[in-house]
């Protein structure tokens, strides 16, 4: 009886402390530049994501259009990746892919294929016929057994960090031609199959590409930031989710106050990452608006270290 009671009364401890709630995350540090598109030497540098391999190296794997190749069309480019041992200074490793329009690679426990990627791929010819693609590699270098998750979509995604045997993926769907556009979400196991419903999430214009991991029961997921395609921006919020379901709630966050005048969208490709016990948000940032051509744009990779608050 002592003990049924003691374990009770352990299992009412956990499930109180399980109950806190994330209620704001703050910048109190400027942001780190890490990369530009000129230091890569590319036109222009977007959508990153970083994740730290078994080995201790960061990797980061990045969408980009090379300086020497097509420019004409933001949407016309490749995957890239480069590799850190301090996951500040980076070294450019290549190419992995052609014309893949977003990615989030994140880790899973499989032995033989430790890599994941979700990404956004063209299916068809015109530059709005894309799908969400699951790939899986040994390595995290070459990605293989594309499966298609979502037929639907415009171009972002986000990947929760898998629990067990599934993943859940939030990407932006556009149910009119780039208007309207509204999150999915769904649950998929590590194959590909989709194994919940698909959910339309009502909400303002979310702009995010990354996997999303705060700590073992909570995740921050992407922002929602609203700009203007002028580059003035009004706020920034977070969406504070349970592994087991969404809250209703958005987070302020101060990162405006770190963006300069002339930087545009400027969390584009959001994520977190852990470097040297401190969570950092990697971001990255343009110098001209959204609907221009990349040619002339200037796009730098940034880390902010960020604070999650608790009640």
């Amino acid at each position: 009886m002592k003990k049924l009671l003691l374990l009770g009364l352990l299992a009412l401890a956990l499930c109180s402390c399980g109950r806190k709630t994330i209620i704001g995350v703050s910048f109190p540090e400027a942001p780190i530049e890490i990369a530009t598109n000129e230091e890569f030497g590319m036109e222009l540098i977007n959508m990153y994501n970083i994740i730290r391999t078994p080995d201790g190296m960061y990797r980061m794997y990045f969408i980009a259009n090379p300086s020497d190749g097509i420019a004409e069309h933001e949407d016309l480019q490749n995957l890239y990746l480069a590799e850190s041992p301090d996951g500040f200074h980076y070294e450019l490793k290549g190419k992995l892919m052609d014309a893949l329009v977003e990615q989030s690679v994140f880790m899973v426990k499989d032995k033989a294929y430790p890599y994941r990627m979700v990404g956004s791929q063209w299916f068809g010819e015109k530059s709005y016929e894309r799908a969400v693609y699951l790939w899986k590699s040994k390595d995290g270098i070459e990605f293989t057994d594309r499966k298609m998750l979502f037929h639907e979509m415009h171009d972002t995604q986000n990947v929760m960090i898998p629990r067990g045997n599934r993943l859940k993926l939030y990407t932006r769907i556009t149910q009119e031609r780039y208007k309207n556009r509204r999150m999915a979400v769904a649950e998929f196991n590590m194959r590909g199959e989709q194994v919940s419903a698909t959910e339309i999430l009502a909400g303002d214009f979310l702009y995010n590409t990354a996997a999303c991991k705060v700590d073992k029961r909570y995740d921050l997921l992407f922002p929602t930031y609203y700009n203007t395609y002028g580059g003035t921006s009004d706020a920034c919020f977070f969406r504070n989710y349970l592994v087991d379901g969404p809250f209703v709630r958005e987070l302020p966050c101060e990162l405006n106050r770190w963006v300069e005048a002339d930087e545009h969208w400027v969390l584009a490709s959001p994520g977190f990452v852990e470097i040297g016990g401190e969570k950092y948000l990697a971001y990255n940032t343009r110098t001209r608006s959204h609907e221009t051509s990349a040619t002339g744009m200037v796009s730098r990779f940034k880390l902010i270290k960020a604070v999650i608050e608790y009640e």
